[in-house]
């Protein structure tokens, strides 16, 4: 079978990785960076608490092929860099599991960033409910991680990238060596470098539980989670195109999509393109309305948008669609309506991720639908 995966997200990746896996020859088109390249670290499903054994058994072998994922057997607990501890059901490699250091000290590392606060984020962290509940301590500790000036205040993502280097990790684990003394583990902003196993490095050099918090947008998780893709891509033969599709049109006997001027055909295609966040779905500007409808996909294919279990056909004003008594939410739910992973309405096309109307913005709901989609598309064939 030819399989068309449109998008290079959680969702695509997911989808492209379990078709192949099936036997079916793989097409995978992605453009821009989109919500998956943002994510914080933290792997959010449909119930956090889900033990693992519950989890769909290809979605917990797609995190291992991945192998910048864990999903323990048990959720998860990490710290937000904004000073929040909440529960996950998996986390990116490098993030700091809490749970198993419940009523223990936590060294917060304090080092010269301006966009970083160790003394603050700590005192958070230990006035939040579980560290209460818990009895576990948050201690600010100073580490002379800064080298130069300039380093102050570059992107976050540029220092994470910094530690890749194995001299500048060197540096940075002795610096920690001393002062993590008389402590039970370590906690680090987002700056574990940006391969899946900077931070192993250096949990081996310091032999003591360290890890980080979550990530801004654009910054060392998303980047972690696109260099696993390519990895995982390339492992199982998926042949990947740099390029923008604009149209998909449905034939008789195929799928034909036009991707960077270049006409593709498959036997089917899932639909990975992101919501409003990744650019998938855009909304209308006041007045400029496409044929009535409030908000456009960012491709060509004959597809319908629906919010709420309503079909989207014209803007609920005449400015637009009214978000003051929809809420913003709206935003997360709108997308394209499908019936489980069949996009209503055709044969040939599927969708996944956060393009479909109503599902869970989540990355392993991403991962789960992505999976569902490729089933039911060499379902058919």
């Amino acid at each position: 079978m030819r399989l068309l995966v449109i998008g290079g997200g959680i969702a695509g990746t997911a989808a492209a990785w379990a078709a192949a896996r099936a036997g079916a020859s793989v097409d995978l088109c992605h453009d821009q960076a989109g919500a998956s390249a943002l994510y914080s670290g933290a792997l959010d499903g449909p119930t956090d608490a889900q033990p693992a054994s519950r989890l769909d058994p290809d979605v917990v072998a797609f995190a291992a092929a991945l192998g910048c994922w864990q999903l323990p057997a048990r959720a998860a607990r990490i710290a937000t860099a904004s000073g929040c501890v909440r529960a996950v059901r998996g986390r990116d490699a490098a993030l700091l599991d809490l749970e198993p250091l419940a009523g223990r000290r936590i060294a917060v590392a304090d080092i010269d960033r301006d966009d970083w606060d160790g003394p603050l984020l700590a005192g958070a962290l230990a006035a939040s409910a579980w560290a209460v509940r818990t009895k576990t301590t948050f201690l600010p500790v100073r580490i002379q991680a800064i080298e130069r000036g300039f380093e102050r205040r570059i992107a976050v993502y540029d220092f994470a990238a910094l530690h890749d280097d194995q001299e500048r990790l060197s540096k940075l684990a002795r610096a920690a060596e001393t002062v993590v003394k008389g402590h039970d583990a370590l906690l680090v902003g987002p700056w574990l470098g940006l391969q899946a196993d900077t931070a192993d490095r250096l949990r081996q050099m310091l032999r003591v539980p360290l890890g980080e918090t979550t990530s801004p947008p654009g910054a060392a998780a998303g980047a972690r989670f696109e260099r696993a893709r390519d990895q995982t891509l390339e492992q199982v033969g998926i042949a990947v195109r740099n390029g923008r599709v604009t149209r998909v049109v449905p034939q008789r006997a195929c799928i034909e999509a036009q991707c960077a001027g270049v006409t593709l055909q498959a036997d089917a295609a899932i639909l990975c393109i992101g919501g409003v966040v990744a650019g998938g779905l855009s909304l209308a500007e006041p007045g400029a309305h496409d044929g009535g409808r409030a908000f456009t996909l960012s491709l060509e294919v004959p597809a319908t948008l629906e919010l709420d279990g309503r079909e989207l056909d014209e803007p609920s004003t005449l400015f637009g669609i009214d978000l003051e008594s929809r809420g913003l939410e709206a935003l997360d739910r709108v997308g394209i309506a499908a019936d489980g992973a069949r996009v209503r309405g055709q044969e040939r096309l599927f969708g996944a991720g956060d393009a479909i109307a109503g599902r869970p913005r989540t990355a392993l709901e991403a991962a789960r639908s992505g999976i569902a989609a490729a089933r039911a598309a060499m379902s058919r064939h």
